[in-house]
């Protein structure tokens, strides 16, 4: 939490809760068709790590059909690379193709992982993943942004996911105050 006091308790709180989604996958609105065949599932081997908290869904298009999940492998500093880990949940088992673009905002480089590789027939529930790596420019409040792009039943859509990444310095180290038996202490003198 060291890296949040430079920024303020009340957005530090934001930036917290606004990284950390409700955990629920959404579902698709409206009244779908019956799948022509069984329902794909999530394979045993599908896990998501327990340390990705829900990127903050934005703007989308058609219902909302993927969740995304992101981990930073670090601690964010400027001028040092930083790998995002990100997963994409597919919420339905009635999507044709998804793919995907990554953009980094102001005070961040995207240096890979700016495509995300379509994939065909996405399994609902198995985590399709994706690496990003930027490098913070400066000390600060960014965004990744992530636009997912969904094809089912001949109709595209589009979500927008924003991935939030505080560059702040921590506090420097505070010496160690004296004991009061050593303050006390006046040393010998010859």
């Amino acid at each position: 939490m060291r890296m949040f006091t430079k920024l303020g308790p009340g957005l530090a709180a934001t930036v917290i809760l606004l990284g950390c989604g409700s955990g629920e996958t959404p579902g698709v609105a409206g009244g779908a068709a019956k799948p022509a065949a069984a329902p794909r599932k999530a394979q045993p081997g599908g896990l998501v790590s327990p340390n990705m908290v829900s990127a903050v869904s934005g703007t989308r298009t058609g219902p909302a059909a993927v969740q995304l999940k992101f981990e930073l492998r670090e601690r964010p500093e400027a001028g040092q690379p930083l790998d995002i880990d990100v997963v994409i949940l597919p919420a339905s088992a009635l999507l044709d193709r998804l793919s995907g673009k990554v953009e980094a905002g102001d005070g961040l480089e995207l240096a890979e992982g700016a495509q995300i590789a379509p994939t065909e027939r996405p399994v609902e529930g198995t985590p399709i993943r994706h690496s990003i790596k930027v490098l913070p420019k400066r000390d600060g409040m960014f965004t990744v942004n992530a636009v997912v792009s969904v094809d089912s039943a001949g109709q595209s859509w589009s979500q927008s996911f924003s991935i939030p990444v505080i560059v702040a310095a921590g506090l420097p180290e505070v010496p160690a105050k004296p004991s009061s038996t050593a303050a006390t202490t006046k040393p010998a003198t010859r």
